[in-house]
């Protein structure tokens, strides 16, 4: 036993603990009542769609373990974003706050049992959702469902499978499914108007949205359900703390700096040295600094509050925080009877969201800055020029999102139901760049750009078919079978042409104002004699320029801090599969249940595979379950995984900014490093679990899984790229290469063991002073590498086994009295490490934390309502990062602890 994970030895202890004392619960049940002398039941029988095609399954009953939440549970979470929303109600289900993080920042990824999104299947509607355009290009790069862009008050219940069910669903499906039921009320509806804001004062968030419903045609129904929402940004930055190259000295210091040298004062920073003529005119400039402050004037210090651009925040250069956010979103949902057991059935959401963030803080020194020569040999410098301050590249994203399904279900006379369904969803990201520049353009740079649009568009063919078939046993046989056909398209559209291009400053010395000896060797005949300097005032011939002199200087290429697609990199991929399945649930006895379900999918690419589940629950006595599933899992690697480029800036191990660069494993750039075509991931996912009522209104469920991967898809540790590299990537037009430090690849390099217990509890209490209703939901969680190539390093392995909370609570209590509601909730988010290196002696142990949410609800004249509310009343906030926290960032930003503070808010609905 010492040789099994941690939570499986855990799990195993509680099951023979509980086991023991079950038969005694269970004769208290008998008799259990309440203090008014009623019985009391506590239990509402759910019935759900996931993880079984029989329609009258119940939660209760079901042979895998499913969570359902419904519309009050949703809305008693203050936010716009659903992915929040979640993130709040379940144990595991994570997300990372990633203020500067290219499209993270905007379409945040997210996990199950810290697994990325790609590998659970996220329907909307019991119907496939599509992918989003962005792709995570770190971790794991996630590549999946963009949750946000469905409004929360479309929901009618979320319905969360915490099962590897990819033998039923799809290939996605290995850590779980996500289902979101929409409304489909005939009648009535719902104004909400809420407004909040945190408690530092900024992040002011004001949301109006609606539902409403009406009968269609007499016997079908119309929903239609809204959102509008307005997000200010918000700031939760120190001063940029990496100081000015060559010296001790941050930016925010260098504003003051005033100097006064045989009668002339110089102020602001000192990053190079600079030579003034009698005039005022700048003769020359090399790097590195001498003690004397580069300009003649403060523009510096009248320049460096505004670094951010038009951003709401002025003072610091560094501006850390949610981006400021801008959504509109609404979801028609809607059916038809057109027979006696025929319906027509379709629904569309559609959603554009468009925010502004930011970049890290451009410093003077850095070779952004570097001074050139232009053609008629004055000198041109960037930082004195047209950015005096530095600057903060402005970052803004506009997503569009839309999707269509539309079907027919019937039943034939021979006994089958069928469920024909076409589905159809596109996923855009438009970039826009700002308050930046291509360097190498020289004062030809416009400081606005396009560097380019992702778009990911999918469509999908479902034909679905179930009957049930009388055998010798008490119960019939369940039997589905089904088709389905999927097309994923992933486009990366090409940036405007100065995002991408390389200008002449991209090359050492554009204007040939120096002669070298190798060019007046190469031709005899041409015009070049002798060496010489071309440079007016630095004249010479039988020498070289001077040493340092700006003609030396080559800039980077592209718009600073995310260059441009270009042509090379613009492409279009595709990729197409279909699958058959079966899925066959028979009541054995009155006592036990069983399913089992098999796949075969064909990937475009990747061949054919057959994956398979069986699953059965066992009643132990009236009021006790025993569930236990074992089933196999095969993912191909996404259309967004196979094709994406990206140069973008992150921070090295040093907390330096530096651009890294990550390609196609099939690019030319990427064999540089020793990359391989990618290969499916394969996985096998076991589970047991028991659920039981100790008393008639208590409901308990544990249930332990372990999902282990073999070839998991992960981006490589980064390489650092050596002058030779750089060269091999110059040759190959890679946008940025001068400047790209260090690259990753997308490699199947890794078998990992995922294992842990969720634990769900719910009771009701009736009494002369209301309802209280108690819940506890919880997440204990390990993942290990069991096994690794050459491509993820120590530091990497050490993170991904240790650098997210063990362990997830959510606590909450709700109780009701007359026309009052009273809920409260504690989050715990458990320990965590993080490594600063390879080396793995420097290691950050981070705490457990603890959030604590308040509401209350008024109901006035049961069509009004009110609700006041805070979240995180105790201001409580993670610990600081001890490295990988530079640039004016304080808490690490893969934090999935919230480190925002106290967030208050004030609703009001008109329900009708």
């Amino acid at each position: 036993m010492r040789n099994l994970p941690v939570v499986t030895r855990t799990f195993l202890s509680l099951s023979i603990a509980l086991t023991a004392v079950l038969s005694i619960a269970q004769e208290e049940s008998n008799d259990q009542s309440d203090p008014m002398g009623d019985q009391v039941d506590g239990s509402i029988e759910e019935i759900v769609t996931l993880g079984t095609r029989v329609e009258s399954r119940t939660i209760e009953d079901a042979v895998v373990p499913i969570d359902l939440f419904d519309s009050e549970q949703i809305e008693h979470v203050n936010s716009s974003d659903l992915i929040e929303v979640l993130s709040t109600i379940i144990p595991s289900f994570a997300v990372r706050r990633q203020p500067i993080s290219d499209g993270a920042s905007f379409v945040r990824p997210t996990h199950m049992r810290n697994m990325e999104i790609h590998h659970s299947l996220v329907l909307l509607g019991n119907k496939r959702r599509h992918r989003s355009a962005f792709m995570l290009l770190g971790g794991s790069g996630s590549h999946g469902a963009d949750i946000g862009s469905v409004p929360s008050i479309a929901i009618d219940t979320v319905e969360v499978l915490r099962d590897g069910a990819a033998a039923q669903y799809g290939s996605d499906a290995i850590a779980g499914v996500l289902n979101f039921r929409l409304r489909s009320n005939d009648s009535g509806g719902m104004v909400r108007m809420r407004m909040g804001g945190y408690t530092v004062g900024d992040g002011m968030e004001t949301t109006i949205d609606g539902t409403f419903g009406t009968t269609l045609f007499g016997t079908g129904f119309l929903n239609l359900s809204f959102q509008i929402s307005e997000s200010e940004a918000t700031n939760r930055s120190q001063p940029y703390d990496i100081a000015i190259p060559w010296t001790s000295q941050l930016p925010s210091q260098a504003v003051f700096n005033e100097l006064t040298v045989d009668g002339i004062t110089y102020y602001g920073p000192d990053a190079f040295t600079y030579t003034y003529d009698e005039s005022g005119n700048i003769v020359q400039v090399t790097t590195r600094p001498d003690g004397i402050p580069d300009d003649r004037d403060r523009r510096y210090a009248d320049h460096f509050p505004k670094v951010g651009g038009n951003r709401p925040f002025s003072s610091p250069a560094q501006i850390w925080g949610q981006p400021e956010r801008e959504q509109t979103m609404f979801v028609v949902n809607a059916g038809q009877e057109i027979g006696e057991n025929a319906e027509a059935y379709g629904f569309m959401t559609f959603a554009k969201k468009e925010q502004i963030g930011g970049f890290f803080y451009r410093r003077p020194g850095i070779s952004t800055f570097l001074p050139v020569r232009l053609q008629d040999g004055s000198i041109y410098d960037a930082r004195r020029d047209l950015f005096p301050g530095g600057f903060t590249p402005q970052f803004s994203g506009a997503v569009n999102d839309v999707s269509m399904h539309g079907g027919f279900r019937d039943e034939l006379q021979n006994g089958w139901e069928y469920d024909l369904s076409v589905g159809f969803g596109s996923s855009e990201v438009r970039y826009t760049l700002e308050n930046t520049l291509n360097p190498s353009l020289g004062p030809a740079t416009p400081t606005k750009f396009r560097p380019g649009n992702l778009v990911n568009t999918e469509y999908a063919i479902n034909l679905d078919l179930n009957r049930e078939f009388d055998l010798t046993f008490a119960n019939p046989l369940h039997v589905a079978i089904g088709l389905e056909w999927r097309n994923d398209i992933y486009d990366i559209q090409g940036g405007d042409e100065p995002s991408w291009e390389a200008g002449p400053f991209a090359y050492v010395d554009p204007f040939n104002f120096e002669i070298t000896q190798s060019e007046v060797d190469a031709d005899d005949n041409d015009e070049f004699t002798v060496i010489e300097c071309r440079i007016p005032g630095f004249q010479t011939i039988g020498s070289l320029c001077p040493e340092g002199d700006p003609i030396n200087n080559s800039l980077p290429i592209g718009s600073n801090g995310f260059p441009g697609y270009s042509p090379l990199f613009s492409t279009e991929f595709d990729q197409s599969s279909y699958a058959v399945y079966s899925d066959f649930e028979l009541e054995l006895t009155s006592r036990w249940l069983a399913n089992a379900a098999i796949r075969h999918e064909h990937f475009q690419g990747f061949g054919e595979v057959t994956i398979w589940k069986l699953a059965s629950r066992i009643e132990l006595h009236e009021n006790a379950n025993l569930r236990a599933s074992i089933g196999t899992g095969f993912r191909a690697p996404s259309t967004g995984q196979l094709s994406t480029t990206n140069v973008s800036t992150r921070i090295n191990a040093e907390g330096i900014p530096i651009a890294v660069g990550i390609f196609p494993a099939t690019h030319a750039a990427s064999k540089l490093f020793g990359s391989v075509p990618l290969e499916p991931e394969t996985s096998a996912n076991y589970s047991i679990g028991l659920t039981f009522s100790p008393t008639s209104t208590l409901n308990v469920a544990i249930d332990h899984y372990q999902i282990e991967m073999e070839k998991r898809l992960i981006l490589s540790s980064r390489f650092t790229v050596t002058p030779e590299q750089r060269l091999q990537l110059l040759a190959l037009n890679v946008p940025g290469a001068a400047e790209i430090g260090q690259v990753s690849v997308f490699t199947n390099d890794i078998d990992t063991r995922t294992s842990g217990i969720d634990v769900v509890l719910s009771e009701t209490l009736q009494s002369r002073f209301g309802v209280t209703t108690l819940s506890a939901n919880v997440n204990f969680n390990e993942t290990e590498i069991t096994e690794r190539g050459r491509y993820v390093g120590d530091e990497g392995e050490f993170d991904l086994e240790n650098g997210v909370p063990a362990n997830r609570w959510v606590l909450g209590i709700n109780h009701q009295f007359d026309n009052f509601d009273i809920f409260l909730r504690i989050r715990k988010f458990g320990e965590y490490e993080n490594a600063s290196n390879a080396t793995l002696t420097t290691i950050q142990s981070f705490p457990a934390e603890y959030m604590v949410d308040l509401n209350t609800t008024i109901n006035i004249r049961e069509n009004y309502v009110i609700r006041l509310g805070a979240e995180n009343i105790f201001d409580n906030y993670p610990d600081p990062g001890d490295f990988e926290a530079c640039c004016g960032r304080i808490y690490r930003s893969d934090s999935m602890v919230p480190w925002q503070g106290t967030l208050v808010y004030g609703q009001f609905s008109i329900q009708f």
